[in-house]
């Protein structure tokens, strides 16, 4: 007669089943941390690096785009540019030129609302701000935070001397004043709302490669469908005045100009749009020819070789 025999239900640990190990000591937990944070280190700026140039591709598509609405606007127009911007005498009514060319972009808007010197943010054409452009509302703008679309580039002004180059009086005439630099006109004092004011005609434009249309001008106050400012007239202010900043890429002097933070950005170069629709990265000294970064010449010039 056997003897009942009892099966353990488990294995005793003697009999040489391997007992499973605890957790990571804190030298291995340290060493893995250590590792991750290198491994980090190493990644951030090649990600960072990798973020702004999408931000530079992003902003050169749509200066292309909005090269292309100027483009479509002139050929409706009897080859004539649109002026850079028109506004009455008390300010009630501004014209822009990207009000101008409002439906080449994908804008929707009446004109009625195009003529007031502000658009809403929700219907105003996405590619007028550069996506690295992420300075605050400033200046009066600040008043109505994130009411209005905000925009990052301006018109290469006809010249840089207030009254004659630019807010030029236009009543009761419009005469357009000789071009020493772009075909961005700002006519001041006319009957507005009137779409029918003159811009230059294309045929102006010598060395359409060479001449810039559109530069970048990021300032906190720079507001789609506003007057100022509807024109850039070079890379810096360096004469001191007050109130001028924003008529220039840079200007640390003026706290609303915010062209610095979009310069850094694209790694010490703006976005450049020219007449024959192609945008090129430069620094500010590659665009100023023979001239100063506060009176350019070259690339800012309709004259071949200046």
């Amino acid at each position: 007669m056997t003897k009942n025999l009892k099966i353990p239900l488990t294995e005793p640990a003697s009999a040489g089943r391997r007992v499973p190990r605890g957790a990571f000591t804190l030298i291995e937990l340290l060493v893995v941390i250590a590792i991750i944070a290198l491994l980090a280190a190493l990644l951030l700026p090649v990600l960072a690096s990798a973020k702004a140039e999408s931000l530079k591709t992003k902003c050169a598509s749509g200066l292309r785009q909005l090269g292309l609405g100027i483009t479509l606007f002139a050929d409706d127009n009897n080859q004539t540019f649109p002026p850079a911007g028109l506004q009455d005498d008390a300010d009630n009514y501004q014209e822009t030129w990207d009000c101008w060319i409002n439906r080449y972009i994908g804008g929707q808007n009446p004109l009625a609302d195009l003529d007031g010197g502000a658009i809403d943010v929700e219907t105003t054409p996405k590619i007028l701000r550069c996506p690295a452009d992420t300075g605050p509302d400033s200046g009066w703008v600040a008043n109505y935070p994130n009411i209005f679309g905000r925009r990052s580039y301006a018109m290469n002004a006809v010249g840089p001397d207030w009254g004659t180059d630019w807010q030029v009086p236009c009543w009761p005439t419009y005469i357009l004043p000789k071009v020493k630099d772009g075909v961005g006109v700002y006519w001041e004092g006319g009957p507005v709302p009137d779409w029918n004011a003159p811009g230059y005609p294309t045929k102006v434009i010598l060395d359409a490669s060479g001449t810039i249309l559109l530069a970048e001008d990021c300032c906190g106050n720079n507001v789609a469908g506003n007057i100022w400012p509807c024109i850039c007239i070079g890379p810096t202010n360096t004469s001191g005045t007050t109130g001028m900043g924003e008529l220039y890429q840079l200007d640390a002097g003026d706290p609303d100009n915010e062209g610095m933070l979009v310069y850094k950005s694209h790694g010490m170069k703006f976005n450049y749009l020219f007449h024959d629709n192609h945008v090129q990265l430069l620094s500010i000294q590659q665009t100023i020819g023979s001239g100063t970064l506060a009176e350019p010449k070259g690339m800012w010039t309709i004259k071949p070789g200046d």
